[in-house]
């Protein structure tokens, strides 16, 4: 796909129209989830890092109406990558970059290395999908706290433009 991925109507409306292009009132809007979904999942049972990264971040983004129902499955994927990332950063520091064998006693960089590194990508991908990131959130979070001050210095750029014909 080409150019920048699309966004939600619900992010756009709530992100304002600058461009004024039509917006897609027919695209489905999942109801937001109730309060029980600040709960951690079954699938995070066994977890407590991944648990509690989910106790963290679904009251948070339901109460911005940022997530629903359907986004479950994606909050599931990063609770449970984030859990891993910190397992093995803990372990990382516990046994240090380089480790020895067993049998021979040769050094090699610590297996851990790798699974955090592939954790934290998944994070990465996951992050802007669910609005946790500065970047993918700039645009709804300056827009939604509400109209901009009085005596705004820049508040003469909010009007269109008149053209007046010169003599």
């Amino acid at each position: 796909m080409r150019g920048r991925k699309p966004h939600a109507t619900e992010a756009k409306r709530l992100a304002g129209n600058p461009g004024r292009r039509p917006l897609n009132d027919a695209e489905p809007s999942p109801p937001a989830p109730a309060s029980t979904f600040d709960e951690p999942p079954p699938e995070l049972d066994n977890q407590p890092d991944a648990s509690a990264e989910w106790r963290r971040l679904a009251p948070m983004l339901r109460q911005v109406r940022i997530v629903t129902m359907a986004d479950r499955g994606a909050l599931i994927a990063l609770c449970l990558e984030w859990g891993r990332y910190l397992e093995a950063t803990r372990e990382i520091r516990k046994l240090g970059l380089i480790v020895k064998t067993p049998k021979t006693g040769y050094p090699i960089p610590n297996p851990y290395l790798p699974i955090a590194t592939k954790a934290l990508a998944g994070c990465n991908k996951l992050w802007p999908e669910l609005g946790l990131t500065p970047s993918s959130r700039s645009r709804v979070s300056a827009a939604a706290d509400g109209p901009p001050p009085e005596g705004d210095a820049f508040a003469e750029f909010d009007d269109t433009p008149t053209l007046t014909a010169l003599q």
